[in-house]
């Protein structure tokens, strides 16, 4: 075992991308709303599309530049006694949460589960993603965010003693709980639930709108009902496809 520390970090192109892709989001957001005020004698369902348009616009660029900022300060150094690592804490697979820190001695370490996920961003449309079990807290980690990531847990399994991919006997039950909910990468009726969910969810907002907006008619009731049906089934077809 060398003394030299081993350090892994970020890969710095998506955290780009987050920074650009937020700052336009936001800039798209406050144009909505600016445009919003320009055509208030349009009525009210102009106004609030627009607004709509505008708040989602500016949810989106706020999240992305939180995520580049987050993902700035990822890290792992690898030490002779222990693993210090700054990464997204706890299981929470699909939506990452704040980060956490910790400095882990190897014999706390549990060992690692790992997963495919879908992304589109990704070359071969999934993403990999790591789950680090310790005694001091649990990390997600994917390769999308984490540079050389394959290499950091290679290193991590050999220092704590375990293959990549064992884990402790006690964190089992917790493995099998993750690897049920693992989820088809390339699935024809999950793609169709998805090509569902996307647009019934946004006319269904729209038509809500204009309800709002003007009264619910007959036909608005019935096109909400439509909608809501359709939607429901694209995430029933999203739920129930899974291996």
């Amino acid at each position: 075992m060398t003394a030299t520390p081993l350090e892994f970090g970020p890969r710095r192109a998506p955290i780009w991308v987050a920074r650009i892709f937020g700052t336009g989001a936001c800039l798209f957001g406050a144009g909505m709303a600016v445009v919003a005020g320009m055509v208030a004698d349009q009525g009210a369902l102009m106004v609030g599309f627009l607004g709509c348009l505008g708040l989602c616009g500016a949810g989106f660029g706020c999240w992305m530049l939180v995520n580049g900022a987050r993902m700035v300060k990822l890290r792992a150094v690898l030490t002779p006694n222990a693993l210090h690592i700054v990464a997204h804490s706890g299981r929470h697979l699909w939506i990452q949460r704040g980060l956490g820190e910790a400095t882990i001695p190897w014999t706390e370490i549990q060992g690692f589960t790992d997963m495919k996920v879908m992304n589109p961003a990704s070359v071969y449309g999934a993403q990999t993603t790591y789950l680090l079990y310790t005694k001091r807290g649990d990390f997600t980690l994917n390769d999308m965010q984490w540079d050389n990531l394959a290499m950091m847990v290679r290193e991590v399994s050999a220092r704590c003693g375990r293959f990549p991919g064992e884990v402790a006997p006690e964190r089992e039950a917790a493995r099998a709980e993750i690897q049920a909910g693992t989820r088809r990468l390339f699935s024809f009726q999950r793609i169709f639930g998805w090509t569902l969910v996307i647009p019934c969810a946004a006319l269904l907002l729209l038509v809500i709108l204009g309800g709002l907006a003007g009264g619910f008619t007959a036909d608005l009731a019935r096109a909400s009902l439509y909608l809501a049906v359709g939607l429901g089934l694209g995430v029933g077809m999203i739920r129930f496809y899974r291996k």
